[in-house]
């Protein structure tokens, strides 16, 4: 998709240094392989790093479907990352549980050390996503607005156009909604 994208009439207007990969769910797991983290399969490493992603924003991202080391995994991811969760972040399938405590970790095991936290209080897995009423009809906008900040918060910090006073700024305005903020969001 990136390389049709920059191949594009669009491509011309795409800095091309600031590439930002983002998902949400299992799309967070395609952006953590972009920027990054090796899977092994059938007895060898499988590595998708794309070199043009820069930087990743993770929403509710969950930990690798029946992996066991999360550090062996993310350790390789380099780029800055964004992690955004909830405490009510629980992904409930069929012989699948995974609790909002998995997010953190994913966030735990990221190798870069440039790499920042948000958890709001309360909310869903599906508070992201266009269903509206997922983590409460008055939480939903005002979380999904408090991402949008923080997000072009932490990348113009990452990208060099910011201060962390401008994240630390962004996490103020939306203090009585965050319950928890680590690495460069503190």
């Amino acid at each position: 998709a990136l390389d049709q994208l920059l191949a594009s009439p669009l491509g011309e207007r795409i800095d091309t240094q600031r590439i930002v990969a983002a998902g949400h769910s299992y799309g967070a797991n395609t952006t953590l392989l972009a920027a990054g983290a090796c899977v092994e399969r059938e007895g060898k490493t499988v590595a998708l790093r794309d070199e043009r992603v820069r930087a990743a924003v993770l929403l509710s991202a969950p930990p690798f479907y029946g992996e066991r080391e999360p550090s062996r995994i993310l350790g390789p991811v380099q780029v800055p990352t964004l992690h955004v969760t909830a405490t009510g972040d629980v992904i409930r399938i069929p012989g699948y549980y995974s609790g909002a405590e998995d997010r953190i970790a994913v966030f735990d095991a990221i190798g870069s050390k440039h790499k920042a936290l948000a958890v709001f209080e309360g909310g869903s897995h599906s508070m992201f996503t266009d269903r509206p009423g997922t983590g409460g009809a008055e939480l939903n906008p005002r979380v999904k607005t408090a991402t949008t900040e923080l997000s072009l918060a932490f990348l113009q910090t990452s990208f060099g156009r910011g201060s962390p006073r401008t994240m630390a700024q962004c996490v103020e305005r939306h203090r009585e909604i965050i319950a928890r903020v680590d690495g460069l969001v503190a």
